[in-house]
């Protein structure tokens, strides 16, 4: 066979074996280079829910003190059920107008404001998130925007992420370099893709998952329930091997 043949039989067996599975490879004399990703799963341990309370009021300072009255009643309703102070925050407030418009002279009117407070609470009993919001819908809350399910320490399960990394970037190189009819050498070098960073912003998108996962609907009991799914904590590296 012709070296031009030989080296687009090499060329072809490459590209097939870079296609597929949860690794890219390219083999170039003397080393494989091999991209892999390691994934886990993990249940949820900390919850975050999210509650509005909206007032009108003919002045502001009236709507705001509704508002203030109805986030101290939730405020108490919360700490009777265990949650601490520093677990309930206070994430948005505001005070507008509201207007009545008139077709005809084209003005507009005050007549009244609206208040709107954003509490966030935290909490690790994430199993009864619906008992928290029905508490606080009853202490006069007017609604909620959701509950999010997160880890409160990911770094554990990150580790375990890498290690299932190197073995995918470790089994994808010894194919190849069995398709090559050689064997697999020593790893040159190691680099971590996914970094601190990286991770953090893919546990958000899977926590955002969870999220739309999340089914609130009333209970035989009347209540709300709430349920979750596993967060995935995803780790990304290259190994380049000996070859």
């Amino acid at each position: 066979m012709k070296k031009w043949k030989k080296a687009l039989a090499v060329l072809t067996a490459t590209v097939a074996l870079a296609i597929g599975g949860t690794c890219m490879a390219y083999a170039a004399e003397g080393e494989i280079n091999v991209n892999g990703t390691g994934i886990v799963q993990a249940d949820p341990d900390t919850a975050e829910i999210y509650l509005s309370v909206e007032t009108t009021g003919k002045t502001s300072q009236a709507a705001q003190k509704e508002s203030n009255k109805i986030v101290q009643a939730v405020t108490k309703a919360m700490a009777e059920l265990g949650i601490a102070k520093e677990n309930i925050v206070t994430t948005y407030t505001s005070v507008y107008p509201m207007y009545n418009y008139d077709d005809a002279t084209g003005r507009r009117t005050v007549t009244g404001y609206r208040s709107s407070t954003d509490l966030q609470v935290t909490t690790k009993d994430i199993d009864n998130t619906g008992k928290y919001i029905d508490a606080a819908l009853k202490a006069g809350a007017t609604g909620t925007n959701g509950v999010s399910f997160s880890l409160a320490d990911q770094s554990a399960y990150y580790g375990q992420a890498l290690q299932v990394a190197v073995k995918n970037t470790e089994k994808s190189a010894a194919s190849i370099a069995q398709a090559f009819g050689k064997p697999l050498g020593a790893v040159k070098s190691v680099t971590e893709t996914s970094r601190n960073a990286y991770y953090v912003e893919d546990a958000k998108y899977s926590m955002a998952k969870e999220e739309a996962m999340a089914d609130t609907a009333a209970g035989d009991n009347g209540g709300t329930s709430i349920s979750y799914g596993k967060i995935k904590i995803t780790a990304n590296i290259s190994v380049t091997y000996g070859f």
